[in-house]
């Protein structure tokens, strides 16, 4: 196992890019580690929105177990991560056990001032991570709009934390921040338009985590019989429908795959995305063939077979359904 530690926040994508012998590309508040080695594959970025309020986003694979030492902070900053894919394991200190955290999963973190922190990435597993840290301490003086909202915000949401002791809210799985975390885990440029970019979607995934931390604390959200290892594992069934869209799709082979009864797969589609598994999968189909008379030349015909669907009238009437126009409107 691979084992970096990190010290000083300013060196560290520097530290990170000369561990992995990977090529770092420095701009404005903002840098990217970009990798395609022997030891990972994908790129880490970095980037400063303003002073206190620094995110880091991991998109990548590393080909063998791979340990970061966080060191013990100067300041006590908070810690908003969520994961869009994969999965790795967390822990303070001199704790015993790592705590995995889930894919959707949020987590929200607070440092006491003498404790460190370990991180281990498991080998071979694609990540997407997003993670926004914030030294309130630093906003309160900042002449920014946003900065001294969320210093009021973070004081009143987050006031019964005590700050001499460390904190770890791992909340439920949550589908609504994956949206704005995802635009980061997909934007690895350092220029202004992806400053702009990074900007817009770091305030949305802070309020929606925000937001579902206040559920969380009020219990008020809507219940589960389902745990969060069932759901985060339900939420990977979108990405492995759109693989399969030209196979027989039916819920028994889905049961199978994911190693999740019948009934409990109807409850967690329901529960996470508000419809059945058939109306969650059609939606799939419809939302990909959009994308591809969007991307593509081809024909409805092509675009039809590719989804999965053998009849074009079914088709056009369930695209109609959808988006209110027939296919061959919408491709012209």
């Amino acid at each position: 196992m691979k084992t970096l530690v990190l010290d000083k926040a300013v060196n560290n994508m520097r530290e990170m890019a000369a561990h992995f012998n990977a090529e770092l590309d420095e701009g404005n508040d903002a840098a990217t580690i970009t990798m395609d080695n022997h030891k990972a594959k994908g790129f880490i970025s970095s980037y400063r929105i303003f002073r206190g309020l620094t995110v880091w986003v991991y998109n990548i694979t590393f080909l063998s177990e791979f340990k970061v030492d966080l060191g013990i902070p100067e300041k006590r900053p908070y810690y908003f991560s969520y994961n869009v894919k994969g999965h790795y394991l967390h822990r303070f200190g001199e704790q015993e056990k790592f705590t995995k955290i889930l894919q959707n999963q949020n987590m929200i973190v607070r440092r006491s001032p003498d404790t460190s922190v370990q991180i281990v990435f498991p080998a071979n597993v694609e990540l997407k991570i997003a993670v926004i840290i914030l030294d309130i301490s630093l906003f309160e003086n900042l002449d920014i709009r946003n900065a001294k909202r969320l210093f009021k915000k973070i004081e009143k949401v987050f006031s019964e934390i005590p700050s001499h002791c460390d904190y770890r809210h791992l909340g439920g799985i949550d589908t609504e921040t994956e949206k704005f975390a995802s635009i980061l885990c997909e934007n690895n440029d350092v220029d202004l338009v992806g400053g702009l970019l990074a900007e817009g979607a770091v305030f949305n995934m802070l309020a929606s985590q925000i937001h579902a931390y206040r559920i969380d604390i009020a219990e008020s959200g809507p219940k589960s019989n389902l745990s969060k290892a069932e759901l985060s594992k339900i939420t990977t069934l979108g990405s492995y429908v759109v693989k399969n869209f030209e196979t027989n799709i039916t819920i028994l082979k889905l049961s199978k795959e994911f190693g999740i009864s019948p009934k409990k797969l109807q409850m967690g589609v329901k529960y996470l995305y508000g419809s059945s598994v058939g109306r969650y999968i059609s939606n799939l189909r419809m939302g990909h063939a959009k994308h591809l008379f969007i991307t593509t030349d081809l024909n409805v015909s092509e675009v039809c077979h590719l989804v999965g669907i053998t009849s074009s009238s079914y088709f056009s009437k369930v695209f109609k359904n959808r988006f209110g126009t027939l296919p061959r409107h919408f491709k012209n």
